[in-house]
């Protein structure tokens, strides 16, 4: 009966249920503490795996989906930025040979379009449900592969080291690249460019993502601890979300332009 009522108290608390027993087993001892207030701990039970995954798991889809934002709205507002100067720049030059000539300028500017939000909450929505999730178990698999000492001399640690390298640059690279532009395409109901926008933009954006990730990477795997590499890659992606928007917006742009031609 006692052994029955710790086994519900388990349960209804949330806990796992304890092994058969106190005291040495096959399984492993388990210790029943009672305390004052009649509460009982039960040391030596383990949560199941699956159920400590999700936790973490969770957090690294809700960080890379906040840190996505802000990696959007950055830039957004520097094309903002760079496009409203060449626009007034070319106000500037018409307004100087329009009274060179004479003629009354004209004073309005164009309109600014302001942020695009839906943009924004497909990038937040691909990092929640794709990239966060992904990054977290890709991780945990290049630390388990290719493990690492801490108090091992740079010699011993260099070949893990170069294959996170190069395997975060050959395999993630590409794969957030494709599935990121698969992503977008299909949401903004043009999957059929999908080919030809692999074909135009993919080794472009990869470029410069080798470019900015070789060096960031080598920090991550060299110096941050495993917990802190989710939350690392996730704010250096604030860049390669850049990467990735002005890729997109400049191959919608390359798009519209070769159509008017035709």
């Amino acid at each position: 009966l006692t052994r029955f009522a710790m086994r519900f108290l388990a349960l209804s608390s949330g806990g796992a249920i304890p092994p058969r027993g106190s005291g040495d087993g096959k399984r492993g001892a388990t210790d029943f503490s009672g305390s004052r207030s009649g509460a009982v701990t039960f040391k030596g039970a383990a949560p199941p795996s699956g159920a400590s995954q999700r936790p973490a798991i969770f957090k690294a889809a809700y960080t890379c989906a906040g840190l996505g934002v802000v990696g959007d709205l950055l830039a957004q507002t520097i094309t903002r930025n760079a496009a409203k100067k060449a626009g007034q720049d070319k106000s500037a030059a018409g307004d100087a040979k329009k009274k060179s000539s004479g003629s009354k300028s004209n004073a309005g500017d164009s309109p600014d379009p302001g942020y695009d939000l839906v943009r924004t909450a497909r990038q937040m929505a691909y990092n929640f449900v794709f990239y966060g999730p992904a990054q977290h178990f890709w991780y945990a698999a290049l630390a388990s592969r290719f493990p690492t000492a801490a108090g091992a001399s740079l010699a011993a640690n260099l070949p893990p080291f170069m294959w996170k390298v190069f395997l975060n640059q050959a395999v993630l690279g590409p794969v957030v690249v494709a599935t990121f532009f698969g992503w977008t395409m299909t949401l903004t109901g043009r999957a059929k460019e999908y080919p030809q926008k692999m074909r135009d933009d993919a080794f472009p954006a990869l470029r410069r993502g080798w470019a900015f990730w070789v060096p960031a990477a080598s920090i991550n795997f060299a110096l941050v601890p495993l917990k802190a590499q989710v939350l690392y890659m996730s704010c250096c992606s604030i860049v390669w979300n850049y990467i990735l928007s002005t890729a997109a917006a400049g191959g919608h742009r390359q798009g519209a332009t070769q159509g008017k031609k035709k």
